[in-house]
């Protein structure tokens, strides 16, 4: 009954009330006995949470913060861009060459993906003020999730800082950086499904001796938080 659930989630999303995860319903259209499905999960809460597992768990990139291709644009930037840069003014280039491009394509790969969709879509009923059914198992099971995804996203930083001569500012850690990163991102996102152009229009900037570019705000936004909590290591 998982997989009916998971393919209607990923037809129609998921609704704010669950509305479109009922039950009974789902019995009819998976063909399985009632009485062993209520045995497994004696209410919609408890199999909204497995639904969620499910999705999470069919949709790995969301933990890792990237997408595949960005994943490996990021590693080859790693092992070449950082390599080839001669010095310190050509490594800050070649980093937000990186975090240009990672961004902008994540941006709106990622946004696409089923996971975060139901992940914005659950973080906004539990802030809504509203009775979630299952709430406080909900609010557990996705601070889980974001838990895992800010390690793997701390560990990026990490391999990124020591390719590029950086380390953290006293007082803050990678794993700061990755919740500020992923606070911008949520906000970004929030305001992108409502005006998607006044967050995904390329703005031309120059930040440094790579001089103009084309960049996503929320690129300029990141680049400038990971300056901010980054310094150079002196050598």
């Amino acid at each position: 009954m998982l997989e009916v659930a998971v393919a209607r989630v990923k037809a129609e999303g998921l609704q704010l009330d669950y509305a479109n995860i009922e039950l009974e319903d789902l019995i009819r259209a998976a063909g399985v006995p009632r009485s062993t499905v209520f045995r497994i999960w004696p209410d919609r809460a408890a199999f909204v949470a497995d639904l969620v597992r499910a999705l999470f768990e069919a949709d790995p990139g969301f933990e890792t913060g990237f997408d595949d291709e960005t994943l490996g644009f990021i590693e080859h930037a790693v092992t070449e861009g950082a390599a080839a840069a001669s010095s310190p003014e050509e490594q800050q280039a070649a980093l937000r060459d990186v975090l240009r491009a990672a961004v902008a394509h994540n941006m709106a790969a990622v946004e696409d993906t089923v996971a975060w969709r139901v992940y914005r879509t659950m973080s906004a009923a539990l802030s809504s003020g509203d009775a979630v059914p299952g709430g406080d198992d909900i609010r557990a099971l996705l601070s889980e999730i974001v838990g895992r995804y800010l390690d793997r996203m701390a560990e990026l930083y990490r391999v990124l800082n020591a390719a590029f001569g950086l380390r953290m500012r006293s007082g803050l850690d990678e794993r700061d950086l990755a919740i500020a990163v992923m606070a911008t991102i949520d906000g970004m996102g929030d305001h992108r499904r409502i005006n998607p152009v006044m967050i995904d229009a390329p703005r031309t900037v120059s930040l440094g001796v790579e001089g103009p570019r084309d960049w996503h705000l929320a690129g300029i936004a990141i680049s400038g938080i990971h300056d901010a909590f980054t310094e150079r290591i002196e050598t």
